[in-house]
């Protein structure tokens, strides 16, 4: 009887050194689902002057999103780039921005598994980007994301 007892125990012993653990940090457990995590999300992503390269923080607040609606149905995903006027060239801003957006676009659909069928990209360039005073000095190296994710 003890035999069978301690040849279960080294079984689940053995069953357990298998398993692989997945999370946002590596060798952390992922979170358990929570259907209360479920809703809109909405984050803002922030990028260098003038650049559309995906900074670490940038990747790790994308990550823990991405990690706390796990399990979630993702029915739609809007990404809106945003960026500085380049002197003066709104044409070149919008570029950035659009650049912007799939940059995130592409990395939420490879890192996330979000369907990219469900993703809408726009971008605003520099197009009504002024300071709290009034003044058109735009500061927008950003892109918003705003996830709708819903319970299964």
């Amino acid at each position: 009887m003890k035999l069978k007892s301690l040849i279960g125990a080294m079984a689940l012993v053995a069953l357990g050194a298998c398993a692989t653990l997945t999370g946002g940090e590596e060798g952390a457990p992922a979170p358990a689902f929570n259907p209360a995590a479920c809703g809109e999300r909405d984050f803002v992503i922030y990028f260098d002057e003038g650049s559309n390269d995906l900074t670490e923080e940038a990747r790790r607040i994308i990550d823990l999103q991405a990690r706390d609606i796990r399990g979630c149905n993702i029915s739609g995903v809007r990404i809106i780039g945003l960026s500085d006027q380049e002197e003066g060239n709104q044409e070149s801003a919008r570029a950035l921005s659009v650049r912007r957006a799939e940059v995130l676009a592409e990395y939420l659909a490879s890192r996330a598994g979000w369907p990219r069928s469900r993703f809408e990209l726009l971008a605003t360039g520099a197009r009504g980007a002024v300071t709290a005073e009034g003044l058109d000095v735009p500061v927008r190296n950003r892109a918003r994301i705003i996830v709708a994710a819903a319970a299964p």
